[in-house]
């Protein structure tokens, strides 16, 4: 969608030009971060930037430029590239479980940057997972897992998929991505961590949330049922693209 200044003067290097030109440099390919970091510095060579932050700018060019395209939650693409993508991006040749695994992996780094955002420590038990030109291990603080209980419980959460500590060391909380896979055994896991002060999530495609609520409601998970939340892929994008944009501005303050 072209706003109504640009109309006026067509030949005007607009945000969507400079986010089209960092997926050019990437081989069409960008997580939303580096959009962030990279489309104002392009932008500001063409034009005087108004305002603090132009992360909402943005976000509001992904969803409705309609040459720019989401992959997954926070991975995007340019329209007219998708057929010569790799078979890893490509929507058109992954298989099922190529697209789960892009997407579990997608929403994992969007928890570990919200949960640096927070100043929270971060921990993924994935860290050699690729995300585009980086690791897992890139956006997390902490190598292992801390100590903070009995190894019979420290098992079972150190494979938790990403986990926030607060400064004493102890989970603040603990998110499962849920593609397809059994729920229960995610919150299963959560059962043991019944005795901490720690928050429980469960992120999932946005129709698995009935699902989640009939699992909650069995008696078994009654200790953690107030704790634990679903939260869908779209909230957790929606909140990380908030969160960038005030964290950039807070930042200016201290």
């Amino acid at each position: 969608m072209i706003s109504s200044r640009e109309t006026i003067n067509m030949n005007k290097f607009t945000w969507s030009d400079a986010i089209i030109e960092v997926l050019n440099r990437h081989n069409f390919i960008a997580s939303l971060k580096m959009l962030h970091q990279e489309a104002p510095k392009i932008y500001s060579n063409h034009n005087r930037i108004i305002g603090k932050t132009p992360f909402k700018t943005i976000n509001e060019r992904v969803q409705r430029d309609a040459r720019i395209v989401k992959i997954v939650p926070g991975i995007y693409t340019l329209l007219e590239k998708i057929n010569i993508l790799p078979k890893e991006y490509n929507p058109k040749l992954q298989s099922i479980s190529e697209k789960e695994k892009l997407n579990h992996i997608s929403i994992q780094a969007l928890l570990l940057q919200l949960g640096k955002i927070y100043n929270f420590d971060t921990y993924t038990p994935d860290k050699s997972k690729k995300y585009l030109n980086k690791n897992l291990y890139d956006f997390t603080t902490l190598i292992n897992l801390p100590d903070f209980t009995y190894n019979r419980i420290l098992k079972r959460i150190k494979m938790v998929d990403v986990i926030w500590f607060n400064d004493r060391g102890f989970p603040i909380n603990v998110f499962e991505v849920e593609n397809t896979t059994d729920m229960k055994n995610a919150l299963s896991k959560f059962m043991e961590l019944m005795d901490f002060n720690t928050k429980m999530t469960i992120v999932s495609p946005l129709n698995r949330e009935n699902e989640f609520t009939r699992i909650m409601n069995q008696p078994a998970f009654k200790p953690i049922s107030k704790r634990t939340l679903f939260w869908s892929y779209e909230k957790v994008e929606k909140l990380y693209n908030s969160e960038q944009e005030i964290y950039s501005l807070r930042s200016e303050l201290y």
